[in-house]
């Protein structure tokens, strides 16, 4: 993703508040955590990549609703590596650790916001079970959910936006 498209925003603020609208409204109309995250990233940065979109769509629920890590963190993490990840894997170890930084700081903000990377724990919910899974959306879930998701977008967007002017 070029990180130059960002300068069509006037302000870090003017960005972060677009990005955080459209995931949110992407999470309460589509579901689906770390497509939520990415679809918007990839409108604005104008990246048409159906393959990516569907390599995401497993991330909900926490690893196709088992409750384990976190659809959004892994959004984020997916719009990271679209940006920092290493090209080929015959990079080695030294094209992973060449951007991981920036991975790094979002898994431990993650972390810091929410004392864990599990959706269950988040939620407090079996999101797979489907009496337990409408009880939480019936009962401000899926809002508090998108709010989490747009946070951390907003998190993944300020890392992106401070890194627009480093050449890559």
């Amino acid at each position: 993703m070029e990180l130059s498209k960002l300068h069509k925003y006037k302000e870090k603020s003017e960005f972060i508040e677009d990005l955080r609208k459209k995931v949110f409204k992407t999470e309460m109309t589509y579901h689906g955590c770390a497509q939520a995250v990415l679809k918007p990233f990839m409108e604005i940065f104008e990246v048409d990549n159906n393959l990516v979109m569907m390599a995401a769509s497993p991330f909900a629920g926490g690893l196709a609703l088992t409750g384990n890590n976190c659809g959004a963190l892994t959004g984020g993490l997916i719009v990271l590596g679209l940006v920092f990840g290493r090209r080929d894997v015959t990079e080695g170890m030294d094209g992973i650790l060449a951007g991981i930084r920036p991975m790094r700081k979002l898994v431990k903000y993650f972390e810091k916001e929410h004392g864990t990377v599990n959706c269950r724990d988040i939620t407090q919910t079996e999101v797979a079970d489907p009496v337990k899974s409408v009880e939480y959306f019936d009962h401000g879930g899926l809002e508090k959910c998108a709010r989490m998701i747009a946070d951390v977008a907003a998190f993944v967007g300020d890392i992106l936006y401070e890194e627009k002017d480093t050449p890559r």
